[in-house]
Order: C-alpha cells, then structure tokens, then sequence
C-alpha cells in the first residue's frame, strides 16, 4: 500500500506553468500588488486629510466636536499605519510564485476586504450605539465619538467594499489564465480546473 501511495505521489505532481504562463502569472500577480498600492495611497491620503483637519480643529473646539477630532485622529493614525506598513511592505520585489500561490494570494486579499467590509459595518453600528447613549444620557463626548466612528466606518465601507471589487473583478477578467493553465514540457504535472 505504501508503494501504490508513493507511485501515486510521484505520478501526481504539482503543475508547473511553461515559461510564457509563469510571465503572465507574474503580471497578474503585479497587477494585484499595483492594485492593492493604489489603495492603500487612498486610505493613506484619507487619513492624512483626517490628522491635519482634526488637529487643527481640535483646539477651537469644546465638547462633541473637541470628542469627535479626538476620536478621528485616533482612527486616522491607525488608517496611516496601516497604508504606510501595506506601501512599504509592497516595495519588495515579488518572488515567483507557483499558479497555486499567485491564486491564494489573490483569494487572501479578496478575503481580508470582503471580511473589512462586513467589519465596518460592525464599526458603524457601535458608532450609532455611541451616538444614541450619549444622547440618552446627554453625553457629549459619547455622541462626537459616535459620529467620528460613524463617518471613519461608512468611509471604510465604501473603502473595502471597492477594493473587495476591484480584486474580484482583477480575478475574473484574468479568468482565462486559470482555465488555460496547461503542465509545462518538463515535469509531470496535472492539469486543474477552476
């Protein structure tokens, strides 16, 4: 039995894309880096528009507003981490990867922003929740803290929810490259269909 599995194993390789599909898996998987950098130039910009708006209103404002510029300086210097970490971690070259890897890499990132997207809902509703209990209990801190949340989780929405599309769309207009996928002249390979 262990002989018919090692048979089996050696037969049933790993597929290996011809050198023409290895430079169309790279494009797309650049493709994909460029798409994600221009993202996160998006997010970046939107935080730095958010640290320069708020702290310069910070300290003509008293009460809701002074706890609303509060609240988006903390959630636009989380933004630009987050951008600057993503930029400058996209400015490695990009190792060859197997068709198998480019399409996992592509499906994580499709991942984290439709999983973004759901949270920001989350953010909005706990938003709307400050909000309603800082009226209730005529707080106002509570209330410009729930109104920074709100408009940093609606941006976010519509932030995640585009690039959550964009790299669908990336995926599916390249449909054709996991389709024609084929084993390479050297090796065994197998041939698999999406």
């Amino acid at each position: 039995m262990k002989k018919l599995l090692s048979l089996l194993a050696l037969c049933v390789g790993t597929q290996r894309p011809s050198k023409a599909q290895t430079e169309t898996l790279r494009s797309f998987d650049q493709q994909r880096v460029d798409l994600t950098q221009r993202g996160m130039y998006v997010l970046g910009g939107w935080a730095v528009g958010n640290l320069v708006y708020s702290a310069t209103q910070l300290g003509k404002s008293s009460g809701e507003a002074k706890a609303f510029h509060q609240m988006n300086i903390g959630w636009a210097a989380i933004d630009l981490v987050l951008a600057g970490a993503s930029l400058l971690s996209n400015r490695k070259p990009l190792p060859d990867r197997s068709a198998d890897e480019v399409l996992k890499q592509q499906r994580k990132f499709e991942k984290i922003f439709l999983i973004n997207t759901a949270l920001d809902v989350v953010y909005v509703g706990g938003g709307v929740h400050l909000n309603q209990r800082g009226e209730r209990q005529d707080k106002a801190q509570l209330r410009g803290f729930g109104k920074a949340v709100i408009l940093q989780g609606a941006f976010l929405f519509l932030f995640d929810g585009v690039m959550y599309a964009a790299h669908r769309t990336h995926y599916r207009k390249n449909d054709s490259l996991w389709k024609n996928l084929e084993p390479a002249d050297e090796g065994v390979g197998v041939k698999v269909k999406f």
